[in-house]
């Protein structure tokens, strides 16, 4: 038994294990939340592209594949 006014050793264990979950779910969405932001910007930056060739009159890349025959 643990000597009064000391924590418990299965009492540290858990919260260290709660801890743990703690920081790795934190990891986790961050990680996702910059997965999320780069496929955003990405999407961001093929509409740019796409805008820009339109206003350009360049036919797109599909129009073309589809027009040779």
């Amino acid at each position: 038994m643990a000597a009064p006014g000391e924590a418990s050793t299965k009492l540290l264990r858990f919260l260290y294990f709660v801890g743990a979950g703690v920081i790795c779910t934190k990891a986790i969405n961050t990680y996702r939340d910059y997965e999320h932001k780069k496929e955003a910007s990405a999407a961001v930056a093929a509409a740019e592209a796409a805008v820009t060739a339109a206003a350009a009159g360049d036919p797109a890349p599909a129009s073309i594949a589809a027009a040779k025959p």
